[in-house]
């Protein structure tokens, strides 16, 4: 009548009385379907943070649980980041839309090529609350947001996409646009980069589903677009 944690949930638990920032690496996350075995995560942390809430088991009656066990329920701290790696070959499956359209991807096309680091550097020290507070305040600068015109921009090519090739994507894009381009300009970068990452990785990628050999014709228009617009 034991129950044994594993590494995971013993980390998820620990992190819940830290303000440090954890990450939980899920390598090669795709050797089997993620919105399987991840599915129950998919779903609640969509919710606002005080809902992320995981069901781990079912105590006895009257059972004195543990601190932030309560019920037998864990609360899923926010101070913690999941990040997956994945490789796309045969012996692996097909991230599907429902997993890219909640995450950021960087893709590592490149060796990385062998560097020295020839001048000493010192460690950052950086609390959760710490990174949260830059993130509002890269939020709340009223310049960082995205203007405008490129919102009326960015309307007009995913609707070109929508009406030419049929695709399409949710509010939740949109959110994330909003939240990541402040602060991709608070790290040094502009609204333009920040604006060409988000519909290479969240709208151009959708192409892959298409049979784009067939459609050259409407590729260059599509890309005659972006010149005239960007």
């Amino acid at each position: 009548k034991k129950f044994n944690e594993t590494q995971m949930l013993e980390a998820l638990y620990t992190a819940t009385y830290t303000d440090d920032v954890y990450t939980v690496i899920l390598d090669e996350m795709n050797l089997s379907r993620v919105e399987y075995y991840f599915a129950d995560f998919l779903s609640i942390l969509e919710y606002p943070v005080d809902k992320w809430k995981l069901k781990i088991m079912q105590l006895p009656y009257q059972f004195d649980a543990p601190m932030h066990l309560e019920d037998g329920i864990l609360q899923i701290p926010s101070n913690t980041w999941f990040i997956g790696t994945a490789n796309k070959d045969d012996s692996t499956y097909t991230i599907t839309d429902k997993v890219y359209d909640r995450a950021i991807t960087i893709n590592f096309d490149d060796r990385n090529e062998e560097f020295k680091v020839t001048q000493e550097v010192k460690p950052i020290k950086l609390s959760y609350n710490g990174l949260r507070v830059l993130f509002r305040n890269a939020l709340a600068i009223k310049e960082n947001a995205l203007n405008t015109e490129d919102k009326r921009k960015f309307k007009i090519i995913t609707d070109f996409i929508y009406e030419t090739f049929d695709l399409t994507f949710g509010n939740r894009i949109n959110k994330q646009i909003r939240d990541y381009v402040p602060c991709y300009i608070a790290c040094g970068g502009t609204e333009i980069e920040a604006v060409d990452f988000i519909v290479a990785k969240k709208v151009l990628r959708k192409f892959e589903s298409l049979s784009l050999g067939f459609m050259k014709d409407e590729l260059t228009k599509f890309n005659g677009y972006l010149d005239k617009l960007f």
